[in-house]
């Protein structure tokens, strides 16, 4: 059994062979399912969820589950290891999208391997707290470039509105967050 998505690009989800029946999901797309469906890979089992999910030049964009009225405000793309990235540029956060199209976080990463080797163990721990210091890395940067704007602001005299404050306190704390990563608490 096929499950069929139409989000213009004729992508195609394998799924158990069983009844099959043609439904209108919440997102509004016509949807062949068996039931169960179990989609290939975390990119598909997000796309089944979303509005108006279409290809774009860096993976794909659809509409944000959470409820704004901002029209294909959600960025998704595929990283080489399969994992799905998410960027809502009306602020949502990827834990509130993933929630609001009735997901998790786990479905955006795939299945972990089930090999339990003390080397394949430490391989993937090494892998891991190189992605975070890579994060890390990257939040350092986003968050140090408000601090360096507020502080050009405060510098030429000009007051800062609540939110500005709000966005400079949210950028401390997540210089914190990025912190306690790379000092490895």
């Amino acid at each position: 059994m096929v499950c069929r998505i139409d989000t213009g690009a004729n992508r195609e989800l394998r799924a158990e062979s069983g009844r099959v029946t043609t439904m209108r999901g919440p997102s509004g797309i016509d949807v062949e399912v068996s039931a169960p469906v179990r989609c290939a890979t975390p990119l598909d089992v997000v796309l089944c969820r979303l509005v108006g999910a279409r290809p774009s030049a860096n993976g794909w964009r659809a509409d944000c589950p959470v409820g704004h009225s901002s029209r294909g405000s959600l960025s998704i793309c595929e990283r080489d290891d399969g994992a799905v990235m998410l960027h809502c540029f009306a602020g949502c956060s990827a834990a509130d999208v993933v929630a609001s199209a009735g997901l998790t976080l786990a479905n955006l990463f795939p299945s972990r391997p089930r090999n339990d080797s003390p080397e394949d163990r430490r391989a993937a721990r090494a892998a891991f707290r190189s992605a975070a210091w890579g994060a890390a890395l990257g939040v350092l940067a986003m968050e140090s470039t408000v601090i360096e704007i507020a502080a050009e602001t405060i510098a030429r005299g000009e007051p800062m509105t609540p939110d500005d404050m709000g966005r400079v306190h949210l950028a401390t704390n997540r210089i914190r967050d990025a912190r306690e990563v790379l000092h490895g608490r």
